[in-house]
């Protein structure tokens, strides 16, 4: 510690004054207390509806009712949440709120569409139908969120790299799915008609591409409101794999709503609904003070000194 600093006075004599020493700064005990708070409402709320889904609901109408129009209340509510979000002063990353809003908005409309073919008329989904347009509208505003929300290149060299981490993850995948799923897709799908079988290919596709995305922004997002990110991460991490499983040929077939599979959407959605309020209030702040806010400086006036 450096000895005390003399300060001349206005009549001339030396008064002692301490050296400032390093400020500590210690973050108040409750301010992870709303977010403890709010991370439990939210295990609590998907544990139960993972209780539910796997003892079936109670009854085959309630299932339908749970599994589709709960979904939809999900999807609805991230997609509130991240518009919310966007609509905040200064938000890093606006964009990418905005598109996960309106990707999760295509999500809550799909399955509102389901669930009027299921619940409220009582007959089967066509295939295809206004619900499968929806769903695959889901994807392009996701991926497009993500790309927003990696760590932005400064040079062409950067972008072409993003791309290439990318296209070849998304290859990879591409071979190795085209070798399982699709294959089986495309040979379940040889008696149906062009439109069946063109979705039968486009969800994996669209769902290879989110993932690539997730993979190449798990190496290269910002440092900037890691909390959230990581959780916008998860979340579109959870809807993707699935996806994947309803579209394998083993679930695809005997899926129903209301299945403990409706448990892993419901969760993804919550979670994207959590994602932008992820960061305590304290790590928003720090965020946008090293962002886009201004630090001032306080300089003390001394006597004889400009």
């Amino acid at each position: 510690m450096s000895p005390p600093t003399p300060v001349p006075t206005l009549d001339g004599a030396l008064r002692t004054q301490p050296a400032p020493g390093p400020v500590s700064y210690r973050p108040s005990s409750a301010a992870g207390g709303p977010a403890l708070v709010r991370q439990l409402v939210l295990a609590l709320v998907c544990a139960g509806y993972a209780v539910g889904s796997a003892f079936g609901w109670g009854s085959d109408h309630l299932a339908k009712i749970m599994g589709d129009f709960g979904l939809s209340a999900a999807a609805g509510a991230a997609a509130v949440s991240c518009f919310v979000y966007a609509r905040r002063r200064r938000v890093r990353f606006r964009p990418a709120w905005l598109l996960f809003a309106l990707s999760s908005a295509m999500a809550s409309l799909g399955n509102a569409v389901w669930g009027w073919y299921e619940v409220v008329l009582r007959q089967p989904v066509p295939s295809p139908s206004y619900a499968d347009l929806f769903f695959l509208c889901f994807a392009p505003p996701a991926i497009v969120g993500l790309l927003v929300l990696a760590k932005r290149p400064v040079t062409k060299a950067g972008w072409i790299c993003l791309g290439l981490d990318a296209w070849l993850i998304g290859g990879s995948l591409l071979t190795l799915a085209w070798s399982l799923a699709l294959a089986q897709a495309a040979k379940a799908g040889a008696g149906a008609s062009v439109a069946e079988t063109a979705l039968s290919v486009a969800y994996p596709l669209l769902d290879i591409a989110l993932v690539s995305m997730v993979l190449a922004l798990h190496f290269r997002r910002s440092p900037v409101c890691r909390s959230a990110v990581n959780t916008a991460i998860g979340a579109l991490a959870l809807t993707v794999m699935c996806d994947a499983l309803f579209t394998s040929p083993l679930l695809h077939n005997s899926y129903r709503s209301g299945q403990l599979l409706d448990a892993g959407w419901f969760a993804g959605s919550l979670l994207l609904a959590y994602a932008p309020w992820a960061a305590s209030r304290h790590g928003r702040a720090a965020d946008e003070e090293r962002t886009g806010g201004h630090t001032r400086v306080v300089r003390e006036h001394v006597p004889g000194q400009r």
